[in-house]
């Protein structure tokens, strides 16, 4: 009997790995099956706004809303949050009463096998059942698993997720999801805004550690340098700060907290409106009109440019750079390549500063050894500006003309000819 026992365990201790070996053979794949480019377009960027703005300002909190989601932008949202979270892609396609999702992700990492090129390839369709859909036919590779083993894997995963604030808010506030060939309609019970719990979970303490460290020098520094500065004076202290740390510490992240408390701070904006206060307040900085070549609008279309390729990609701030000028044509107080310049040059300083580690120790370099406005917004006096609508599309054809694109090369040229930005 004994006999038997230990070879029934040594006969499961080689067969448990051999079996995870086949697994892994089943569900990983040595190419992706959905493999697309992120295009984002500044209609993207409006309706996504549109969806937002109907809910803030004429939805009252509380109410049950529904939001629709036409099936081209479901799939442009998700192919996005692929790659931006995975560097993957992804493809959702909307039939009657299901959605299928594709999704091909990178391997990262030493695999079992001879993998060149490793992908982890899910397939799976989103079924309504109820007022909750249920997750069917879920592929990973070529290893299906039965519907049985999703029923139960499914509700520990939802309760796990359900730990986190953010997450738990957004099923709580879930009450219903239709599936139809055109859109993908959500109702769900509107909060205005996040809760003290949400907010404070949006980063971690040493995230906050470091976004306070840099928002208590920015504002002992604000009360010396007077009610205007130009943003060529403002980085190099806090930069200084950054690299001294960053020999010790992820100069990618140093950099990260450096833009975006800058980017605050030319908005005026406090950071305790995103990320409430912890055990110590938010240092209030004093009111200062910062510039970048004397214009204090190119230094916020820098900054929150900067911010968003740092924490997002450039393709969404881009989109959103254009996107802005487009509504300026159209109701505000014009289109302007001069501010298409200040996006994507700050677009560029915040894709150099997270790049990789070389990337931000040269960026931190470079701003050290001297920085001066020159340096961070290329020649922009003979870029027209301020042009209506109509007076833009006579001159320049709208944003797909030859004569657009033929302004946007020379911007990127300037934009590219930057010594710092090289």
């Amino acid at each position: 009997m004994r006999k038997l026992l230990l070879v029934s365990l040594i006969g499961l201790f080689f067969i448990f790995p051999l079996a995870l070996i086949a697994m892994l053979s089943l569900a990983i794949e040595d190419h992706p099956r959905i493999d697309r480019k992120v295009i984002l377009t500044p209609e993207h960027i409006g309706r996504a706004k549109q969806i937002v703005d109907a809910h803030r300002y004429w939805i009252h909190p509380g109410t049950l809303v529904a939001a629709r989601v036409t099936s081209a932008d479901a799939d442009l949202a998700a192919n996005y949050l692929a790659h931006r979270l995975g560097k993957g892609s992804a493809q959702v396609t909307l039939t009657d009463r299901e959605a299928i999702i594709r999704l091909s992700l990178p391997v990262s990492g030493t695999l079992p096998g001879s993998y060149v090129n490793p992908y982890l390839n899910l397939q799976a369709s989103v079924v309504e059942a109820g007022a909750i859909p249920q997750l069917r036919s879920v592929q990973i590779g070529k290893l299906s698993l039965p519907d049985t083993l999703t029923d139960a894997i499914v509700p520990q995963l939802v309760r796990w997720l359900r730990r986190s604030p953010e997450y738990r808010a957004a099923f709580d506030a879930l009450h219903l999801v239709r599936v139809s060939q055109k859109e993908l309609s959500v109702v769900y019970r509107w909060e205005d805004g996040f809760s003290h719990e949400m907010r404070a979970s949006m980063i971690n303490e040493e995230e906050r550690e470091r976004l306070l460290r840099y928002q208590t020098l920015l504002a002992a520094n604000s009360k010396k340098t007077g009610s205007v500065i130009s943003l060529a004076e403002l980085l190099p202290p806090l930069m200084r700060i950054a690299a001294e740390r960053s020999s010790s510490s992820d100069a990618l992240a140093e950099n990260r907290a450096v833009i975006l408390v800058v980017a605050f701070h030319v908005l005026g904006i406090s950071p305790e409106r995103i990320f409430p206060a912890a055990l110590t307040a938010w240092p209030r900085t004093a009111p200062q009109d910062v510039t970048l070549d004397g214009r204090d609008d190119f230094a916020k279309h820098f900054m929150v440019s900067a911010a968003i390729a740092a924490y997002a990609d450039t393709a969404l701030s881009d989109a959103i750079g254009l996107y802005k000028e487009i509504e300026d044509s159209r109701h505000g107080s014009g289109f302007s390549f001069n501010d298409i310049a200040a996006d994507r040059a700050g677009t560029k300083f915040g894709e150099q500063a997270v790049a990789s580690k070389a990337s931000a120790r040269k960026l931190q370099n470079r701003i050290l050894s001297g920085l001066d406005d020159g340096d961070l917004m290329p020649a922009w006096s003979d870029l027209p500006e301020f042009m209506p609508e109509a007076e833009f599309k006579r001159r320049f054809g709208g944003i797909d003309a030859p004569a657009y694109r033929k302004m946007m090369q020379k911007i990127e040229q300037r934009v590219a000819a930057l010594p710092l930005l090289r």
